[in-house]
């Protein structure tokens, strides 16, 4: 049951109930209400949600909407939807007859449409949403739609957490898929094993990369969840780092006694997070005290790692990785400790994740030119931009290490501050572009150039460039053989990085 901290998280206009008899949370200012598991995936009064029924996905070209999108298209449903620009997961569902529009307009809700669904990063005010209001029209957050099949399906796998849940998830995914579970996959990058970030499947098993902002992951009704790590992120949902803590806590009271919670051992939050379960919980970490643990790690050619594996003590063989970082180890045995639970065979998964070959985005090797070696990251907190630039660190000593950092958000920015001015020491040379602004508005009292200035403090070499043009123009001319150039951040400066490639003769 959601507790009063989780309506004040939730937002002062929710009014949030959740009972056996129900599919989703209420939420008022939705009109969802009585939403049962009759007349096909859910029952909402005089709406049937059944195959044929035209879905409308508002922000259809985000990582979560697309897959869910695509998810409902292949299980039978009409799907159409509008982003504010293209991109490959939008060209992606129009290969597949997807009509999507460009820009969010009133008139793009008509009475033809069964019901709405939307991303809640393009807020309450916009046009489509308020007219899918004003017509009464079903409207549910991609969360709810989420929930609504995961307990559909009956064996729901969410993995949450600041950093790592992308590739955790796409883990997870992999070693189930590899063992014959035939899952349903929702994930917020693209796996090379699946060309894509979804897949569906036929089985009871739902694999979803659970999401804290504004506490969408509350929709879930998951049978085995994982926790990677808790961070304070997200400033604009949560006011403190106590209030982080206590939503992961509501996610944790969502996994029932028969299930599983699978948390790293050494979150400094994990006595607090404990606390919440009904459900016995494993550890996973790379010390004796965790339930699954690695010892003698060590990093392997060309960007590998790997460690002796032991669960509750017995040693169990080597688990060896082709992705980079202590960070990437830790996620492998939390994706052990699932897959495990699910019946398939260790000795199976230790083989399908020496094979794991990663996520885009998540320091995806985007090529080399010139002698400069270019990879990309989606880090855009301190902590995730520490632990890769450790891993670069380690793991590349034949030139220096150019830092591109992309900040994402403002309010981010602004209220991380602080560790963003000393997260980037690992680096040689640091370059800051802009802020990405996505969904935010400039409130004038935050810029990289700030950012830059204050970094300084703590760095020898920061620069203040700005455009991604001028980034790419710089790069061009003062790399040398034998750098490696990091892109870095969630917003789009991965094109620096193809730039520098195509204009290199990659």
């Amino acid at each position: 049951m959601l507790t009063e901290s989780s309506h004040r998280w939730l937002g002062k206009k929710d009014s949030a109930i959740f009972t056996k008899e129900i599919l989703f949370y209420s939420v008022k200012r939705h009109r969802i209400e009585n939403v049962g598991k009759e007349g096909g995936l859910a029952e909402k009064g005089r709406i049937s949600l059944k195959p044929g029924d035209h879905l409308y996905f508002i922000g259809i070209g985000g990582a979560r909407l697309s897959a869910l999108a695509k998810i409902m298209l292949e299980s039978g449903y009409k799907v159409s939807g509008s982003d504010r620009t293209a991109g490959r997961n939008t060209w992606e569902l129009e290969a597949k007859g997807v009509k999507i529009y460009y820009g969010h307009k009133a008139e793009q809700i008509t009475d033809a449409l069964d019901v709405v669904v939307y991303t809640n990063a393009v807020g309450e005010d916009n046009p489509e949403v308020v007219a899918a209001k004003a017509k009464g029209l079903p409207l549910y957050e991609g969360a709810e739609l989420l929930g609504a099949i995961m307990k559909e399906k009956g064996m729901g796998i969410a993995v949450a957490g600041t950093h790592g849940k992308t590739t955790t998830t796409a883990m997870i995914s992999l070693l189930l898929i590899k063992g014959g579970k035939d899952p349903t996959i929702e994930v917020g990058g693209e796996m090379k094993e699946l060309l894509g970030n979804h897949r569906t499947g036929k089985s009871p098993y739902f694999v979803v990369e659970a999401c804290e902002f504004r506490c969408s992951f509350l929709y879930l009704s998951p049978q085995i969840a994982v926790i990677t790590n808790v961070d304070w992120d997200h400033p604009d949902c949560f006011p403190t780092a106590e209030a982080v803590v206590e939503t992961f806590k509501e996610f944790i009271r969502l996994v029932p006694s028969d299930g599983k919670l699978v948390i790293w051992h050494d979150d400094p939050h994990l006595a607090q997070l404990r606390t919440a379960a009904k459900a016995p919980v494993v550890t996973f970490g790379l010390t004796p005290e965790a339930d699954w643990y690695c010892t003698e790690v060590e990093n392997i050619a060309p960007l590998g790692i790997k460690g002796k594996l032991h669960k509750n003590g017995v040693y169990l063989g080597d688990l060896a990785l082709q992705v980079p970082g202590e960070h990437n180890l830790r996620n492998a045995l939390a994706a052990l400790a699932v897959a495990t639970e699910t019946g398939v065979e260790l000795a199976d998964c230790l083989k399908y994740l020496q094979a794991f070959t990663g996520v885009r985005r998540r320091f995806e090797v985007k090529g080399k030119a010139g002698g400069v070696v270019v990879i990309d990251d989606y880090a855009h907190h301190p902590v995730a931009i520490r632990n890769t630039l450790a891993t670069v660190k380690k793991q590349y000593s034949a030139g220096r290490v150019w830092c591109v950092f992309q900040p994402h958000l403002y309010s981010r920015t602004k209220h991380l501050f602080s560790d963003f001015t000393q997260a980037f020491n690992d680096a040689d040379i640091l370059l800051l572009a802009d802020i990405y602004a996505a969904r935010e508005v400039d409130p004038g009292d935050i810029s990289s150039r700030q950012l830059a200035e204050a970094t300084g403090e703590h760095h020898p070499d920061v620069r203040y460039v700005g455009d991604l043009t001028a980034l790419k123009e710089l790069l061009l001319q003062e790399t040398r053989p034998g750098d490696l150039v990091l892109t870095m951040g969630a917003g789009d400066i991965y094109k620096v990085g193809e730039a520098f490639l195509q204009q290199k003769g990659v």
